[in-house]
């Protein structure tokens, strides 16, 4: 499979979610003595992005595999 411009995009929205990830894990995720979570908008966010990488991949899959079929049959 070749890496169109959709796949590179969803690569890149996947590294941007799991970068977020590791922003709130390392420097905002933390519990007090009071057992109150407190978490950052990059929680969200890397949800977010990954999410949509994933969305973007799958479509870039199913756009690659239609144009297979169409020009096979």
């Amino acid at each position: 499979m070749k890496l169109t411009r959709l796949s590179l995009i969803g690569v890149a929205f996947i590294a941007i979610g799991a970068v977020c990830g590791i922003i709130q894990n390392v420097f905002y995720g933390w519990i007090d003595a009071d057992g109150f979570i407190h978490d950052s908008l990059f929680l969200p966010l890397s949800y977010l992005f990954l999410f949509a990488g994933a969305l973007l991949l799958v479509i870039s899959i199913l756009i690659n595999l239609s144009g297979r079929f169409k020009r096979n049959g």
